[in-house]
């Protein structure tokens, strides 16, 4: 089956989910030029980071309307964000020669080679979340606007220090897409509506909490004047509320962080951060499947879609409008 296919010959691709009771009942299909049928077609998503509550909500997206579709369904990725990884779990879904493939490459050069490698061997690509430089690869391209959620972020911002002060902005990096357009769009927004917010620093802190922990004391003491902070992903939103608490600030300092997991929940709640940005994995997933269909089956496909975002605070978060883009940990919940 296709999960032994996946594990094999690749030791750092994790196995999300081979989608159980997900898969078309047999038969066989063709793609036909014309419209055919998806009875007999496979579908694997690659996932950016396989733990990460963003990426498994796209995957229960993605598997759910596979189900809907009568497509077979798999899940893998790397466990870490990871080039190294991601492309060894390339390689090795390639190998399978799935008909369909949704995959958000953790960076957007060293993944182009592997990727064309897995479209001219007849496997049609889906380029969620994050992008590639090359547009011209993948059929569709699904991501949340990220532009639009760095204003979101600037917005939200500057209602919680009344549009006037010191902020920084942490990242993981500064070579991933879709961070890099929150940043543009957080940056913009500050300069066109809110004059009165300066941005002291931007600060890669890698992808981890600790990373970002550390480096809230160094901001804090570079910058005594400081009333926010922007994190452009969960794990630098993790981070910073535990290195604002471990410094005395928190509730102080006014933090704005991307994404929705459950401990991103669960900070905003106990005051660890402000308002958190959120994306809408579950429909990423769901529309890059519904685009590999109408592909495998010669349907139109429509090659650039956005996604909608929010930004959640503690006055909204139980609120039923919102519910949809909280993330999960799994398929279940």
């Amino acid at each position: 089956m296709h999960t032994k296919a996946l594990v094999t010959g690749a030791t750092t691709v994790l196995i999300l989910a081979a989608a159980t009771g997900c898969s078309s009942s047999g038969g066989s299909g063709s793609s036909g030029s014309g419209g055919g049928t998806a009875a007999g077609k496979s579908i694997t998503f690659v996932a950016g980071k396989t733990g990460d509550p963003f990426y498994i909500t796209m995957k229960c997206g993605a598997q759910a309307e596979a189900q809907k579709l009568g497509v077979k369904f798999t899940a893998t990725g790397s466990v870490d964000w990871s080039v190294p990884e991601q492309v060894s779990s390339v390689s090795s879904v390639t190998a399978y020669h799935p008909s369909g493939v949704l995959i958000s490459p953790v960076d957007p050069n060293s993944l182009e080679g592997p990727i064309r490698t897995m479209e001219s061997n007849g496997t049609k690509v889906a380029i969620v979340d994050t992008t590639l430089t090359d547009p011209s690869i993948g059929v569709t391209h699904i991501s949340s606007n990220n532009l639009q959620g760095g204003e979101k972020a600037a917005d939200t911002m500057a209602a919680l220090v009344d549009d006037t002060g010191e902020v920084v902005v942490l990242t993981p990096d500064l070579t991933t897409t879709t961070t890099n357009a929150r940043i543009q769009g957080f940056k913009q927004e500050l300069a066109a509506k809110f004059p009165g917010i300066k941005i002291d620093d931007v600060r890669q802190v890698g992808d981890t909490a600790q990373g970002a922990a550390s480096a809230v004391s160094d901001e804090l003491a570079a910058h005594p004047a400081l009333v926010g902070i922007f994190t452009t992903n969960s794990q630098t939103g993790e981070g910073v509320g535990t290195g604002l608490k471990d410094a005395g600030k928190q509730g102080k300092i006014k933090v704005v962080s991307f994404d929705a997991g459950p401990q991103q929940v669960a900070a905003l709640q106990s005051g660890a951060v402000d308002a958190l940005i959120s994306q809408d994995p579950y429909g990423i997933g769901q529309q890059a499947v519904e685009q590999l269909v109408a592909s495998l089956t010669g349907k139109p496909v429509t090659s650039t879609i956005q996604t909608d975002l929010v930004s959640i605070t503690r006055d909204n978060v139980s609120s039923p409008s919102v519910a949809r883009f909280l993330y999960k940990t799994d398929c279940g919940s």
